[in-house]
């Protein structure tokens, strides 16, 4: 059988070969740096039913971006903030976008990539608000230290670590459960003690947050949570 075409991404912080299946990327195999190409391949043809199935997943959940009426939203269903706020577009020299505490409000815009470019911002700016001090909470009640905190609208990540302790997060996760949400802040926290995936890092992410598992697979479904305009520019 002909192997999957898939996108090779080497990482100095993987600690094992895995995959990634996403609508708009498509197959990206995640391997530790120095891996001979060889093994990739075999390891890309033993899960290959896999990848099938992950694609047809995917392509259920993500079948919605197709949708031409789906270009602007008409509402916001925040789930991390347990907050649903009607979009509204209304008269205005500039582009604009505010929230009045029941509606969102879109002035100054009749191009829809404009519109979703400036909810995307408005909703970065929700997430400094929002996610930003929650990740701290969580921070003080384990005892872990971040040297700062960015939001940002990463195209493939929930959130990141760097080595020099900044952690990333999606503005995204606004869309997800608080659960979920709490479960990428734990994970990204744990990798400020150790920054790859070994064994002491599941060690410390299970102490954090005992339901891990249960909450990593949700995670690889999160994707129906998400509105289709978000993944459309």
């Amino acid at each position: 059988m002909t192997q999957s075409p898939f996108q090779l991404r080497i990482s100095r912080r993987a600690s094992r070969l895995r995959i990634d299946v996403s609508a708009r990327r498509g197959v990206i195999v995640v391997v530790p740096e120095g891996t001979p190409r060889e093994i990739v391949h075999r390891f890309v043809h033993a899960k290959r039913g896999w990848i099938r199935r992950a694609r047809d997943r995917v392509a259920a959940e993500a079948g919605h971006l197709a949708r031409p009426d789906e270009s602007v939203p008409a509402r916001l269903d925040l789930r991390a903030l347990d907050a649903e706020y009607p979009v509204e577009r209304v008269d205005g020299d500039q582009l604009r976008v505010d929230c009045d505490g029941a509606r969102v409000l879109v002035a100054g815009a009749d191009d829809a990539a404009a519109v979703r470019a400036a909810l995307a911002r408005w909703l970065k700016r929700v997430g400094r608000r929002q996610l930003v001090p929650r990740l701290a909470e969580l921070a003080g009640e384990h005892g872990l230290h971040y040297e700062r905190a960015a939001v940002r609208g990463q195209r493939t990540r929930w959130g990141s670590c760097s080595g020099r302790g900044t952690i990333s997060l999606n503005y995204k996760l606004l869309f997800l459960p608080p659960a979920l949400v709490d479960h990428v802040m734990l994970h990204e926290l744990a990798h400020t003690r150790h920054l790859d995936h070994s064994h002491e890092f599941w060690r410390l992410l299970g102490a954090l947050d005992p339901q891990w598992r249960s909450h990593h697979t949700a995670l690889t479904r999160a994707m129906r949570w998400l509105p289709a305009w978000v993944e459309m520019d």
